[in-house]
């Protein structure tokens, strides 16, 4: 390590007492320090008022303030002022003093005659400025040409990375950093500053536009030594010989410190250690200049990219698209931090993480779209192979197209007095009545298979020729099958399954093909049970003639609790009207 703080802490504070020490201490540290041979000298404490310990000050005060003169004949001069001690030690070690820079109007009579001409850095490109200074009181600081600023500011968010190398102040004087002058102390420039970069002992020094450079903390810490081990002689020459001396304070109250990222608190002293550490280590952090602007302009191009994958519907593209850039930009991000570039990821992750968001929606809305397009034409199909199918049943047939129409608006209202009623709620829907509605119609569907013969038999049917006519609701179980292989989740032909293979079992398992009882039935057949009774009750027929309507409704309540259910015979009874109206409105 290059650097060794020489730590003010609690131990020597408890040793020596009060804080601010009197100058005549920090004058013996410096004068030990010097006389082991550092490379340079450090000092980051301000000393902006005279010491009131010096016993010049001391009569001084006694004199003015009870008007008493003490005398103190056996003092030396050379002890009676500490500052003018501080200042010889400061001058014979060629130490670096620190200031504060502001813009605060408090300060504006703290530092009246700052000036530094061992440099020029007239070419610096800096937006930091200060019109007001904290520095060391007249005498001391008028003594020590090389000084530099201890400003060290958190980012927004609160968080230490970055610190100026370089501040204007007034209007046209360039201070560099207390961390950078104590180095400027050791052999001046090596080449002339220009505008973000300069070359120091031997070392590249790059900046950004505001002369910042963002900090490497992963090195290890320089070492500290407690700055009583030095007073009392106890640290061996060569821990300081050839070393860069910061003399500063971490003790608790006196340096409140910075919050890094690892949430660790780290010293003012300790930043500048840092500073000196990454200059003369090639570690410092960079900046592109304009690697914002990169990456903002990447994000576009990437984001575009995915508009027109997702234009041409090449999805797959889309996600690869995503994974691909997430990887190679961690792969970059991580390449170039070896090599001490920093670029923030963040200016190309939010952009093309907000427009692959706003892709994803899209592709969920054109999805449902598709979606709902292609059960839209499905549902096209369904009406076409259902009329299809009806055309084929009616050829045989002598049930008319009114009958269909009428029993599926039967069906329909029956459906949606449950719905209302919040009964059978696991199986009605909007979407599931609609399809029910649709399907009604192939109730009969398995008449295709049924002999002419029995169909249009104008008298009643034999034992046998009924026994045939029974199958139909299996042919009819058997067409509706085959379809369902190809399409088992088609909601439209399991309720066309239903309704054509169930649409003859009565309530109290009398019924065919199958002897189901009770709800065991599926909902849609008993609607379409008691849709089909009613239908043919009131319509004429070739082994009969038309029921009125009150017969019709006196034989339906007839078959409560045997043909139909108690509930489906209420539903009944309050919506008789409204079948009515369907019957005469669809009347053959």
């Amino acid at each position: 390590m290059n650097v060794v703080i020489i730590d003010i802490d609690e131990k020597s504070l408890k040793k020596y007492g009060q804080w601010p020490w009197p100058r005549i201490i920090n004058a013996k540290l410096i004068g030990q320090l010097s006389l082991l041979k550092p490379l340079a000298i450090g000092v980051n404490i301000i000393f902006s008022e005279k010491d009131r310990t010096s016993p010049i000050n001391i009569q001084a005060f006694y004199k003015d303030f009870f008007n008493y003169k003490i005398e103190m004949p056996k003092l030396p001069v050379g002890l009676k002022d500490n500052d003018v001690i501080l200042m010889e030690s400061l001058i014979d070690a060629k130490s670096t003093l620190s200031i504060y820079l502001s813009n605060s109007p408090y300060f504006a009579t703290k530092c009246p005659k700052l000036n530094s001409k061992l440099y020029d850095f007239s070419n610096i490109e800096t937006s930091l400025y200060a019109n007001t200074a904290l520095c060391n009181h007249a005498k001391l600081q008028e003594s020590i040409q090389n000084f530099g600023f201890i400003n060290a500011q958190p980012d927004s968010d609160g968080i230490f990375r970055r610190i100026p190398l370089f501040i204007k102040y007034k209007k046209d004087m360039i201070i560099p950093s207390f961390a950078l002058a104590t180095l400027f102390s050791i052999n001046g420039m090596d080449s002339p500053v220009e505008a973000n970069r300069f070359l120091i002992l031997g070392h590249k020094v790059h900046m950004d536009k505001d002369s910042s450079v963002l900090l490497n903390f992963h090195s290890n810490s320089p070492k500290s030594i407690s700055a009583i081990d030095i007073l009392e002689n106890r640290i061996p020459k060569e821990s300081i010989e050839g070393k860069i001396i910061l003399i500063g304070s971490s003790a608790t109250g006196v340096e409140k410190g910075e919050l890094l990222s690892n949430h660790k608190k780290i010293s003012n002293t300790m930043i500048h250690s840092r500073v000196i550490e990454n200059i003369l280590n090639d570690e410092l952090y960079r900046q592109p200049k304009n690697y914002k602007q990169f990456n903002i302009f990447l994000s576009l191009f990437l984001s575009l990219l995915m508009v027109y994958f997702l234009y041409k519907r090449w999805f797959i593209a889309i996600s690869l698209l995503f994974f691909l850039t997430m990887m190679f930009s961690m792969v970059w991000m991580s390449l170039l931090y070896l090599n001490h570039i920093y670029i923030s990821i963040g200016y190309l992750w939010i952009p093309f993480l907000l427009f692959f968001f706003i892709i994803s929606t899209s592709f969920i809305f054109l999805y449902v779209k598709e979606q709902k397009r292609s059960e839209d034409e499905l549902l096209k199909s369904h009406v076409a192979m259902v009329d299809s199918m009806i055309l084929l049943s009616t050829v045989h047939d002598d049930e008319t197209g009114g009958h269909l129409l009428r029993t599926k608006n039967y069906v329909k209202l029956l459906a949606e007095y449950f719905y209302k009623k919040k009964i059978y709620m696991d199986v009605l829907t909007p979407t599931y009545i609609a399809t029910i509605y649709e399907a009604a119609p192939l109730h009969d569907i398995g008449k295709i298979g049924i002999p002419d013969a029995i169909l249009k038999k104008p008298g009643k049917l034999t034992i046998e020729e009924f026994e045939v006519m029974k199958t139909h609701s299996t042919l009819g179980k058997n067409v509706i099958k085959n379809m369902l292989n190809s399409y088992d989740k088609n909601d439209f032909l399991k309720a066309a399954y239903n309704i054509a293979f169930y649409h003859h079992e009565k309530w109290d398992g009398t019924g065919y093909p199958m002897g189901l009882k009770g709800n065991k039935i599926p909902i849609e057949a008993q609607f379409m049970t008691l849709a089909d009774v009613y239908d043919a009750l009131i319509s004429k027929r070739c082994y009969k003639e038309a029921f009125t309507f009150e017969m019709a409704e006196k034989i339906i309540v007839s078959g409560k609790g045997r043909t139909y259910s108690p509930i489906l015979i209420k539903a009944f009874i309050e919506l008789k009207e409204e079948f009515k109206e369907i019957a005469l409105k669809y009347k053959d």
